[in-house]
Protein backbone atom coordinates (compact mmCIF):
# COMPACT_ATOMS: atom_id res chain seq x y z
CA UNK A 1 0.00 0.00 0.00
CA UNK A 2 2.68 2.20 0.57
CA UNK A 3 4.80 2.01 -2.61
CA UNK A 4 1.14 2.46 -4.39
CA UNK A 5 0.80 5.95 -2.53
CA UNK A 6 4.52 6.51 -3.26
CA UNK A 7 3.77 6.28 -6.66
CA UNK A 8 0.67 8.60 -6.90
CA UNK A 9 2.04 11.33 -4.94
CA UNK A 10 5.01 10.93 -7.68
CA UNK A 11 2.62 11.13 -10.55
CA UNK A 12 0.82 14.20 -8.92
CA UNK A 13 4.41 15.83 -8.52
CA UNK A 14 4.92 15.09 -12.18
CA UNK A 15 1.84 16.26 -13.67
CA UNK A 16 0.63 18.54 -11.90
CA UNK A 17 2.80 21.74 -13.38
CA UNK A 18 1.24 20.66 -16.98
CA UNK A 19 -1.83 20.60 -15.10
CA UNK A 20 -1.79 24.02 -14.08
CA UNK A 21 -0.32 25.34 -16.81
CA UNK A 22 -3.46 23.97 -19.23
CA UNK A 23 -6.28 25.07 -15.94
CA UNK A 24 -4.50 28.93 -16.13
CA UNK A 25 -4.69 29.04 -20.02
CA UNK A 26 -8.44 28.42 -19.90
CA UNK A 27 -8.72 25.25 -21.92
CA UNK A 28 -11.29 23.16 -22.08
CA UNK A 29 -11.27 19.64 -21.29
CA UNK A 30 -11.08 17.91 -24.76
CA UNK A 31 -8.38 20.75 -26.20
CA UNK A 32 -5.98 20.17 -22.32
CA UNK A 33 -5.96 16.17 -23.16
CA UNK A 34 -5.45 16.99 -26.74
CA UNK A 35 -2.60 19.11 -26.04
CA UNK A 36 -1.10 17.44 -23.27
CA UNK A 37 -1.45 13.52 -23.39
CA UNK A 38 1.97 13.14 -25.25
CA UNK A 39 3.82 15.23 -23.36
CA UNK A 40 1.95 13.49 -19.96
CA UNK A 41 3.95 10.19 -21.78
CA UNK A 42 6.69 11.44 -22.91
CA UNK A 43 7.20 12.89 -19.47
CA UNK A 44 6.55 9.58 -17.56
CA UNK A 45 8.83 7.75 -19.57
CA UNK A 46 11.48 10.20 -19.18
CA UNK A 47 11.12 10.09 -15.96
CA UNK A 48 11.29 6.35 -15.34
CA UNK A 49 14.77 6.56 -17.77
CA UNK A 50 16.34 9.36 -15.86
CA UNK A 51 15.89 7.27 -12.39
CA UNK A 52 16.94 4.14 -13.95
CA UNK A 53 20.02 5.94 -14.66
CA UNK A 54 20.51 7.57 -11.70
CA UNK A 55 20.35 4.06 -10.20
CA UNK A 56 22.70 2.53 -12.37
CA UNK A 57 25.25 5.21 -11.45
CA UNK A 58 24.53 4.21 -7.87
CA UNK A 59 23.75 7.76 -7.15
CA UNK A 60 23.03 7.43 -2.81
CA UNK A 61 20.18 9.04 -2.43
CA UNK A 62 17.26 7.01 -4.02
CA UNK A 63 14.39 9.10 -2.75
CA UNK A 64 15.72 12.36 -3.54
CA UNK A 65 16.60 12.11 -6.66
CA UNK A 66 13.66 10.32 -7.66
CA UNK A 67 11.52 13.24 -6.51
CA UNK A 68 13.94 15.55 -8.11
CA UNK A 69 13.65 13.63 -11.37
CA UNK A 70 9.78 14.01 -11.17
CA UNK A 71 9.67 17.74 -10.41
CA UNK A 72 12.46 19.26 -13.04
CA UNK A 73 10.65 17.28 -15.79
CA UNK A 74 7.21 18.30 -14.96
CA UNK A 75 8.30 21.58 -14.96
CA UNK A 76 10.03 21.00 -18.14
CA UNK A 77 6.88 19.39 -19.25
CA UNK A 78 4.94 22.98 -18.14
CA UNK A 79 6.74 24.71 -19.78
CA UNK A 80 6.71 22.81 -23.08
CA UNK A 81 3.07 23.14 -23.05
CA UNK A 82 3.21 26.74 -22.24
CA UNK A 83 4.92 27.76 -25.49
CA UNK A 84 2.82 25.01 -27.48
CA UNK A 85 -0.70 26.78 -26.10
CA UNK A 86 1.30 30.19 -26.95
CA UNK A 87 1.09 29.42 -30.89
CA UNK A 88 -2.25 30.20 -32.73
CA UNK A 89 -4.02 27.01 -33.64
CA UNK A 90 -3.41 26.17 -37.18
CA UNK A 91 -7.39 26.32 -38.48
CA UNK A 92 -7.66 29.67 -37.16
Amino acid sequence: MFAAVVIVVLLVVLLAPSCGVLYFRRLTFGRAIEAAWRVWIAQVITSIALVVLADRLRFTNPAGYTLATCLLVGLAGALFLRSRTNRPHPTS
